[in-house]
């Protein structure tokens, strides 16, 4: 049997009850129903997490630190431009990666619920690299205005929303979803162009 606090173990934990939160709802999850479906006894399980809200906040912390490690892979270059549309890449990507956890990071999956004030403001703080290249941009005179907050809240809610249509497969048939996610980029970054 793994270590008790084995990260491996965690992140199958983690990554097997997303699937039971997207498949079964809030009433499917439970730290016995968890144990069983990854076949480990429930004292690992009470002993990582101590109750069905902890579970959920180590979910949440994870979506959200692997999202961190995807942005924060993004290496930064001469052209600020690129390192926005790297940045939203490796949004997708990271969704992609995770599609069981992004519910819970950026949903409702579980009313209740609710991130403490750290894993609020660890979650916040993976927003913070598209702002910062997106003042990058504006620097270099690529972009236009001096409030970098604004812009990259629109292009991440581009980005965001066509990520949760190819998630829930409603993204429109308009070809491959890349290319309909770069795509949408480049629009959502058009009215800022200087």
């Amino acid at each position: 049997m793994p270590a008790v606090n084995g990260p491996d173990l965690t992140a199958r934990l983690v990554d097997e009850a997303a699937r039971l939160l997207l498949e079964h709802g809030p009433a499917g999850l439970s730290l016995r129903k968890l144990a069983a479906s990854v076949g480990v006894s429930t004292m690992p399980v009470y002993t990582l997490f101590g109750d069905k809200q902890g579970l959920l906040a180590a979910m949440h912390r994870e979506g959200f630190r692997r999202l961190g490690a995807a942005l924060g892979a993004v290496p930064r270059t001469d052209d600020p431009l690129a390192d926005v549309i790297a940045l939203g890449v490796a949004y997708r990507r990271a969704a992609l990666a995770s599609p069981h956890l992004y519910g819970l990071m950026f949903g409702r999956m579980a009313p209740e619920f609710s991130p403490a004030a750290d894993d609020r403001a660890a979650a916040d703080a993976t927003y913070q690299p598209l702002v910062e290249a997106v003042a990058r941009c504006q620097r270099a005179g690529v972009f236009t205005g001096d409030e970098p907050h604004r812009i990259a809240l629109h292009l991440w809610a581009v980005s965001h929303g066509m990520v949760n249509l190819e998630l829930n497969g409603q993204l429109p048939d308009v070809g491959a979803p890349e290319e309909a996610y770069l795509e949408a980029l480049g629009y959502a970054g058009m009215p800022f162009l200087s």
